[in-house]
């Protein structure tokens, strides 16, 4: 198959303005792209067939390199249907085209073509299959980077259609060919299709063939080969045994570690931990406590950092029992660097959790002094990476250890900027759940700081009082009730007004929660089929009493916004509150907003009170079932569009009463 496709600058070369400009004046000639399958027949063409005539002799640029582009999908329809040949020669020719862009889009396509000839291979000649492998190696030889690219990834598809020996024989020749050849490029290309084909062709041809290949490129001049090769150790090393990974793929690990080259053994460094998953555990611990030293100590900067940053990932592959005091003084040292390419202490911020969970809270106390070193960089990325992982921290370390170390932190935290402020807010209830109950009553305080606006910014930092909204539930079921009632509900109310609309989405979401919890010890809710509820008395009195009063008045707030909220609350009552509270104190007012004099609020009205009707504490009173009514027949489009879509929703729950949801928890009916 020879190559016959000129190999001058001009295609690689930017296109002039000009000539662009030309090239989408001409995307109206695309009109016959979308000719039916009708007029094909007429014309007494296939798909394929005209998408061909195309791909060969359209003479406007565009709108050919459309009918290359779809080729695979057009070839695989008809491959599908059954009575036409695969277009190998079409392929052949495309591959060997002049125009760059052409031959890098059927590198692209070779995946796909590859699929359309394993549906129908019993159809095909037997030498096909071969004749796209042979176009895959080709185009991997291209002199154009991106058909090269495109063509190393092809390469494992189409491998995958060799299911002989005598075809796997002819694939592990074009790969020794590629990793033995005369160019630095093609030898590149070879030593990554070496790695990416393990997966493919399985254990036992990778320790046969595969694994002799790398042998030969870990002793390659050209250092970039190389550095190729010590991924592709990883990735045949994962396909093949544990015992035949050490035995054979270990050693030539080890030979490149000791390379000249600082570049490779920086690659090396990179890889190590994948090698981890390679290799039995016990190989894996003697791998790095021998190497990691070694990687960590390099005359090379860039060797010693790549080798510090997978330092976390290491020790949690090693365990409490394999990790000595060295790798952990290794690790602390990074909260002490200056920075560099990568900066260290951010590595350091974010591994530091994984660490401590592997060596345990007895061995806390070895990295304590790491953990306050970063939580006063004056990196805010290094602080935001721990105010993220602060919950996890306290999981891990325990309630006392979290109390005496991490508070202090957390509280500074709070009062740092909003980018670090942010992160420990958005699992606030997750970090008090480790704290004991007293300490989570003493820092209570905090919570109105945190949704405060500054003077008169109208809007501040809504993305922080958006987080505090996500976490008033979790924080509801962790507190006692009074702190409910005396702390949480009157932020509640305050987020529900709040100027930004994610931050009342988010509060109403929380709403019925919280306002559950507020009142849990005064009765407990009833079940939906229940005949009777209990009193409301908790809903009339005191703090509860008056936020419920406060809601109430919304549904007559002269702002309609006000009033969408009120109705966008209720719907989040349902199946949450108590069926008998919300009938009894909101439900009357919510009706009542049915001729509201506003689509969107008629709209969030529908919305909600489809929910009731789905409901079967709330589906057959009279009431709603007017109300439903009236909304249908509403003059704005979208009232009765939302009616309708909520009309679907009420008769797929007529069939499925086993459970129901309501966007923030299931009732299971009993």
């Amino acid at each position: 198959m020879p190559v016959v496709w000129g190999k001058g600058n001009g295609d690689t070369t930017a296109r002039s303005d000009q000539e662009l400009t030309l090239r989408f004046a001409n995307a109206d000639k695309f009109v016959a792209a979308d000719t039916s399958a009708d007029e094909y027949e007429a014309d007494g063409l296939t798909e394929l067939e005209l998408c061909a005539q195309y791909c060969r002799a359209c003479t406007v640029s565009v709108q050919r390199l459309f009918h290359v582009r779809s080729l695979g999908e057009v070839c695989r329809q008809a491959m599908r249907a059954g009575n036409e040949t695969f277009p190998l020669d079409l392929i052949e020719d495309l591959a060997q085209d002049d125009d760059s862009e052409v031959r890098q889009i059927v590198a692209e396509q070779l995946g796909t073509l590859a699929m359309a000839l394993k549906e129908t291979r019993d159809q095909q000649e037997e030498d096909v299959a071969t004749g796209l492998l042979y176009v895959a190696f080709l185009l991997v030889e291209d002199d154009v980077d991106g058909v090269v690219t495109a063509a190393e990834s092809a390469v494992v598809m189409v491998a995958t259609l060799m299911d002989t020996a005598e075809s796997q024989e002819l694939l592990l020749t074009q790969v020794a060919n590629l990793s033995t050849g005369e160019e630095e490029e093609i030898r590149v290309s070879g030593a990554k299709i070496v790695g990416e084909l393990a997966s493919v062709l399985g254990p036992r041809v990778a320790a046969a063939h595969l694994a002799r290949l790398l042998g030969v490129l870990t002793r390659d001049d050209a250092l970039h080969v190389r550095e190729v090769t010590v991924r592709s150790i990883a990735q045949v090393a994962k396909a093949m045994d544990d015992d035949a990974a050490e035995e054979v793929m270990l050693p030539l690990f080890y030979s490149l570690v000791r390379d000249p080259s600082w570049s490779v053994r920086k690659v090396c460094a990179d890889n190590l931990v994948v090698l981890s998953t390679c290799v039995s555990r016990e190989a894996f611990v003697g791998l790095a406590m021998e190497i990691f030293e070694s990687l960590a100590n390099d005359v090379s900067f860039q060797v010693r950092t790549a080798s510090l940053e997978k330092l976390g990932p290491i020790i949690a592959e090693l365990g409490n029992a394999n990790t000595s005091e060295s790798l952990v003084d290794h690790f602390v040292s990074m909260a002490e660097s200056m920075g560099g390419p990568v900066d260290l202490k951010l590595a350091c911020a974010f591994n530091i959790p994984g660490v401590a969970y592997t060596i345990g809270r007895d061995r806390w106390h070895e990295i304590k002094g790491a953990y306050d070193m970063l939580a006063r960089s004056v990196n805010w990325r290094v602080r935001r990476s721990l105010s993220c992982s602060l919950h996890e921290m306290a999981h891990i370390l325990g309630e006392e250890t979290t109390e005496i170390d991490l508070l202090p932190i957390f509280e500074e935290m709070l009062r740092d900027t909003a980018e670090v402020s942010i992160g420990v807010v958005s699992n606030l209830g997750k970090f008090m759940g480790e704290l004991s109950p007293d300490a989570r009553l003493l820092h209570l305080h905090i919570l109105p700081d945190i949704v405060a606006l500054d003077g008169d910014d109208t809007i501040g930092n809504w993305r922080l009082r958006a987080a505090m909204s996500e976490q008033l539930g979790t924080l509801s079921g962790i507190l006692p009730d009074p702190a409910n009632e005396e702390m949480l509900l009157p932020l509640l109310l305050r987020l529900l007004k709040d100027p930004a609309s994610a931050v009342r989405a988010k509060s109403l979401e929380a709403a019925g929660v919280v306002l559950q919890n507020a009142t849990k010890g005064s009765f407990a809710p009833s079940s939906p089929r229940s005949s009777s509820s209990p009193s409301s008395f908790s809903w009339r009195h005191g703090q509860v009493g008056g936020i419920v009063t406060e809601l109430k008045l919304m549904a007559t707030n002269p702002a309609w916004v006000d009033r969408q909220a009120y109705a966008q609350l209720c719907g989040a009552f349902v199946g949450t509150v108590d069926a008998g509270v919300v009938t009894d104190e909101l439900l009357p007012l919510l009706l009542m907003m049915v001729d509201d004099p506003v689509p969107n609020v008629r709209r969030e009205l529908a919305l909600s009170l489809a929910l009731f009707q789905a409901h079967p504490a709330y589906g057959r009173l009279p009431d709603l079932k007017k109300a439903l009514g009236v909304l249908r027949k509403d003059l704005d489009v979208d009232v009765c569009e939302a009616v309708k879509s909520r009309d679907a929703v009420s008769e797929e729950f007529e069939h499925y009463l086993g459970e129901i949801t309501t966007g923030l928890r299931s009732t299971t009916l009993e």
